[in-house]
């Protein structure tokens, strides 16, 4: 049944949670995909009641089929076609694979050395009414010291999707050590209206912080360094 690879697929990419969190948006991958409108909402409005979760759960047929006319007021027949996709997704087999496969992706991950290439500016506004552009890079390679407390930093994204692959992981970190480089550097420039900022030392003193709170997620910084520079030019 298409509408059940469908969701067997948007399961993979999106984890469980997003069928019971975000119906519409399934609905609308499934008219994207060709499915028919009718069928589409009817997906969409028994995820909405849990349908879905009575499957997972491995409920009888006809439990399923009772609990979908009960909600939602429809045919018998239609029931059981919905109940039939849904225990088509929930399979016994699915389920396995499924499960084998949760936080494959963060073990991965975890067992990995990465390197951060970062770049950013920002203007230093001095209290005269100068701006001066600053630009600053940075290289961070780090690995992973505690697992447990990476696992707690990435609590909501794994529970929501606990098929994450370790790229996906290390897009969500990098993006995370990104913003913070952005802030730190916003603040380091403007940290003093008079005194212009020492780039060369931007690494190290501007990243203090959020080195101590990339070591609270769990990371080990092996290496991190720098340059930077002020453009004065008018």
């Amino acid at each position: 049944m298409k509408e059940a690879r469908l969701l067997k697929e948007y399961i993979w990419k999106n984890g469980f949670e997003k069928l019971s969190n975000d119906p519409y948006a399934v609905y609308e991958m499934l008219l994207e995909n060709r499915c028919e409108a009718k069928n589409s909402r009817m997906i969409m409005v028994t995820l909405m009641s849990g349908i879905h979760k009575l499957a997972k759960k491995g409920e009888d047929t006809s439990l399923i089929v009772d609990h979908i006319q009960a909600e939602h007021d429809i045919k018998k027949a239609t029931a059981q076609k919905l109940a039939d996709m849904y225990l088509e997704v929930f399979s016994a087999a699915n389920q396995n694979d499924w499960k084998k496969a949760e936080n494959k992706g963060f073990k991965e991950f975890c067992q990995g050395v990465w390197t951060v290439e970062w770049e950013g500016g920002c203007d230093w506004h001095t209290k005269h009414g100068g701006c001066y552009p600053c630009s600053a890079k940075v290289t961070l390679v780090f690995s992973i010291r505690d697992v447990s407390m990476l696992r707690k930093h990435l609590k909501t994204e794994l529970n929501q999707n606990p098929f994450l692959s370790s790229d996906e992981i290390r897009g969500i970190l990098f993006k995370q050590i990104g913003e913070d480089l952005d802030r730190d550097l916003e603040e380091y420039c403007n940290a003093d209206d008079y005194y212009e900022p020492y780039l060369e030392e931007f690494t190290g003193d501007g990243t203090y912080e959020s080195e101590k709170k990339w070591k609270s997620w769990g990371l080990e910084i092996e290496s991190i360094n720098g340059s930077g520079d002020i453009d004065f030019v008018p």
